[in-house]
């Protein structure tokens, strides 16, 4: 095995992968050694990416010692067809993270418009008045839509009825997700200013569309005092009436809101690589549950992967896709998806911006087992 990564390290890939196969053959080395040099191998060997990466992703999973950082140079694009999102303009704001929300005459969705420009090095440019300054306030302002994919209604600014109680650098409510508790439509999100404490943390309110506001808002307290509260998933289905969030994916965490205060009551093993794994999307039903997730990589900028995750009934992991890109591999976010026969639609802004539409076939998708 030592003679596999000597000839890696010097540059010399093709006699490293040879040594390998050597190294199968004759039954010889540690599982472990051997998938964790074959992940790096297979980069540069001509591998398929398809196969390379269904290969990273089993061999992360199983020998937990491969390099996390590596998957950029495996990942690859959905098999999708891509549409622009129509969007109305606004001054000053681009329109970014969109949910969807089934409706019995079609979806409504909430498109997130934020007034920042994320640059080439990460940082961020806020526009006021048509200046871009990294000193004005970082403000989100939230319009509903109605649409059935085919057609698009026009835009409705959904507003905040009560002043905040925290005066903030960040200004309103960040990655709105849409659920339903009963006959009433609901909304999760990031906050500052309407948080308990001032801090970024997740709250909760109703999406009343007669007033056309984010009303009733119930500022949601983190069960580990973290200063940073993101990517809470909503549970409610139409008939249900309390509030149970997926809280984090590995373990698989779930606990219901109670006054405010979240408290666990299920802890369900996940898969290895799911300690990277993030929020995204809300649940949505075809013939099994779905969500979207993603993962992240710390470049500069961040690069952003998503996997499908379909669960059982009981919310444990009955399988998962590799991770994907939309469009470029780059910043990309994603919370609302819908399923539609055998394709699967999602809602994907690109550096926090430009919404785009993507059509995927599901069973182009590259699935793997716990």
């Amino acid at each position: 095995m030592e003679a596999v990564q000597s000839l890696r390290l010097q540059g010399k890939p093709a006699e490293a992968w040879e040594a390998y196969k050597q190294i199968v053959q004759q039954g010889q080395g540690q599982e472990a050694a051997l998938a964790y040099e074959r992940s790096i191998l297979s980069y540069y060997v001509g591998i398929p990416k398809e196969e390379a990466l269904l290969d990273f992703m089993t061999s992360y999973s199983k020998y937990k010692n491969i390099e996390y950082n590596n998957l950029q140079f495996y990942v690859i694009p959905f098999p999708s067809t891509i549409t622009p999102l129509p969007v109305t303009e606004v001054p000053d704001f681009l329109p970014t993270s969109t949910s969807i929300l089934p409706l019995s005459t079609g979806f409504l969705l909430n498109i997130r418009y934020v007034n920042y420009r994320i640059q080439s090095n990460g940082s961020y440019l806020m526009s006021e008045n048509g200046s871009l300054s990294p000193h004005a306030h970082l403000r989100t302002r939230n319009f509903s839509m109605a649409t059935d994919f085919t057609s698009f209604s026009s835009q409705t600014e959904m507003t905040i009825p009560v002043p905040p109680p925290h005066d903030r650098h960040i200004h309103g409510i960040e990655d709105i997700r849409l659920f339903r508790k009963g006959a009433t439509i609901y909304w999760s999100g990031t906050t500052c200013e309407y948080s308990h404490n001032g801090l970024i943390q997740e709250s909760q309110g109703v999406y009343d569309l007669e007033t056309h506001t984010l009303s009733h808002i119930t500022p949601m307290h983190s069960p580990r005092n973290a200063h940073v509260e993101k990517n809470w998933i909503p549970l409610n289905r139409a008939y249900e009436d309390d509030s149970r969030f997926i809280y984090s994916w590995h373990p698989l965490t779930i606990g219901r809101v109670t006054d405010g205060h979240f408290h666990t009551e299920r802890e369900i093993p996940t898969p290895h690589f799911f300690q990277h794994v993030r929020g995204s999307s809300t649940l949505v039903w075809q013939n099994a549950l779905y969500t979207m997730v993603h993962c992240v990589i710390e470049t500069c900028p961040r690069k952003y992967y998503h996997l499908l995750v379909k669960l059982n009934d009981d919310y444990s992991i009955a399988a998962y896709t590799v991770p994907y890109y939309f469009v470029k591999n780059q910043i990309e976010y994603t919370l609302g998806i819908h399923i539609q026969e055998d394709t699967l639609i999602c809602i994907a802004s690109q550096n926090d911006c430009d919404p785009i539409v993507a059509r995927i076939r599901m069973k182009s998708l590259l699935w793997l087992e716990p």
